[in-house]
């Protein structure tokens, strides 16, 4: 950690970034928020987006402000014992190319005091896999880590996940919501990047399991292009990606006139959906994931406004500026003790290396400044936050955040009806066993070609599958579990026409497994009734 700072790196840092050596760094562009102090965290953060970057993200302001507050509990508490810590939160606009511009000067910054310069802890963020990977591959010879503020759909190389990915959860949380809701056809737009392309793969899996018939399967890359193909498919579709790019999508897909009769998103419609999706006109399921409490969040987010608070009078003024918002709604994200628990993860990780390398009172001593790289990865990966947050934010349950643990998502289902007066109503509760709703009232979407809306009374004949598919589908099923010999319904008839056989091409790998498990047990009783039958003809009689 201290090597970043101390040695030749730094030289060849500000070489490569075109400074003098030895001149003292002014401040990086697009920094919104700046505090100093001993050692420095970093967070890059797309808090604007949009061609021009100017839509402000409500999940991202919720992050930042999040990120302030833990900051400043470690500073208020002395968390730290003779350190305060300082963070910086730069806007990178979601782009991967800024990214890694505004990592490299915020390093470079960090030494602008020349006699005394900060230690960069290391950066939170960018949320975006395509960024991570970028910032990790361009900061890696610099020794600062990279971490995660919150779970992701996959992992991302150079790069510390506290939380291990587990997509396959969610997956099966929206084949859950679709099973109760009636849905049994549908299509899937996918964002074109990591995360469409990982929550895709794993929808499909469980779409199969969970007996949904997925119809068609698009890359998002031009939405126009989407139009033609979704108006031939089932009215149901399902987003999966990116937060920003999957509202984009939404706003698109769902407008008035729009190619989707519902839409489905998990994860992505940010803490106030009315504002986010506002233009949406199709109704809209989400799955919201259920946010750890965060004890004093709600009063920190609507405290009065101060010269420095530029994106939270944006968040109040998108607030107000939507007709069915109240202006006052500071709804919840789960992003948001998420990122309070990483700041509290770098504290604890930096107390382990003073108790380690520090005696009593020093502070913030040579040994923790010229601490290793690994050692201090290390540290990062190991460190338990809960006994902080137990100080900072009393009843804040970091179990499941801390490092080491797999995101286990439980979700809120909600219903985006618009036009009608409550307009976001909850109706159920989901995760990647069961979904509990209670009245959804949707109107019945239009079924695809391929992809029968309601069970037919036997088996359907063989069909192509989709030409952008590379699996077959699953025609849908009453239930989950194993459709022995293709259900009750084909035992219920009087004779057995091979037209009413189970077709192998519509067959999961699991029933697959069950027939030939099967076949062969009956295999072995034929033979060993055969042969205990041959046995007995040929056996001598008893002479008794």
């Amino acid at each position: 950690m201290g090597v970043t700072v101390r040695t030749w790196v730094w030289a060849g840092l500000l070489l490569r970034l075109g400074w003098a050596s030895g001149a003292c760094i002014p401040m990086g562009e697009g920094e919104v928020f700046l505090v100093g102090g001993d050692v420095v965290l970093t967070e890059l953060l797309p808090l604007h987006t949009g061609r021009d970057c100017s839509k402000l993200g409500l999940t991202e302001m919720q992050i930042m402000e999040a990120t302030r507050l833990a900051v400043q509990k470690v500073n208020e508490l002395e968390l730290i014992p003779g350190v305060t810590l300082g963070l910086r939160v730069v806007d990178t606009c979601g782009k991967s190319e800024r990214s890694v511009k505004m990592a490299l000067a915020s390093l470079a910054d960090d030494t602008r005091d020349c006699i005394n310069p900060a230690v960069s802890l290391g950066f939170l963020g960018p949320g975006d896999a395509a960024s991570a990977s970028a910032v990790g591959r361009a900061t890696r010879s610099l020794h600062v880590p990279l971490l995660a503020y919150g779970p992701r759909p996959a992992s991302v190389p150079h790069t510390v996940d506290l939380v291990a990915p587990a997509p396959q959860r969610s997956a099966k949380a929206v084949t859950n919501v679709l099973a109760g809701a009636g849905i049994r056809s549908m299509s899937v737009v996918h964002t074109a990047d990591v995360e469409g392309e990982v929550l895709m793969q794993h929808f499909i899996t469980a779409a199969e399991d969970g007996y949904r018939c997925l119809e068609k399967v698009l890359k998002a890359e031009d939405p126009a292009d989407l139009v033609k193909p979704l108006r031939k498919g089932p009215g149901t579709v399902v987003l999966l990606g990116t937060r920003h790019k999957v509202q984009k999508l939404a706003r698109f897909l769902g407008a008035e006139g729009g190619p989707a009769e519902i839409l489905v998103l998990q994860d992505t419609g940010g803490p106030v959906p009315v504002a986010e999706l506002e233009g949406v006109t199709t109704p809209t399921i989400l799955l919201q994931r259920i946010a750890e409490v965060l004890p004093d969040f709600s009063e920190h987010l609507q405290r009065d406004l101060s010269s420095e608070d530029g994106p939270r009078r944006q968040y109040v003024a998108a607030l107000s500026e939507c007709s069915s918002c109240d202006a006052l709604d500071f709804a919840y994200d789960a992003a948001a003790p998420a990122a309070a628990v990483a700041v509290l993860t770098f504290a604890q990780a930096l107390r382990e290396a003073q108790a380690a390398h520090c005696g009593p009172g020093e502070g913030l001593c040579e040994g923790v400044r010229l601490l290793e790289y690994q050692e201090w990865k290390d540290l990062l990966s190991q460190a338990s936050p809960s006994d902080l947050a137990s100080e900072a934010f009393p009843g804040l349950d970091t179990e499941g955040l801390s490092p080491g643990a797999e995101d286990i998502p439980r979700y809120a289902v909600k219903l985006l009806s618009p036009g009608n007066a409550t307009n976001l109503t909850q109706v159920g509760h989901a995760d990647e066993i069961s979904a509990v709703l209670g009245q959804l009232e949707l109107k019945a979407p239009r079924c695809g070609k391929t992809c029968p809306c309601i069970r037919p009374k036997s088996t359907p004949r063989p069909r192509p599958p989709p030409g952008n598919l590379e699996i077959k589908p699953t025609p849908p099923r009453d239930g989950g579990g194993l459709d022995i010999l293709g259900g009750a319904g084909w035992w219920s008839h009087v004779s057995w026409w091979p037209g009413d056989m189970p077709d192998p091409a519509h067959l999961s790998q699991s029933e697959v497994t069950a027939y030939v498990t099967a076949f062969f047990l009956l295999v072995v009783l034929f033979m060993s009734s055969t042969l205990a039958c041959i046995y007995n003809l040929q056996k001598s009689p008893s002479r008794s």
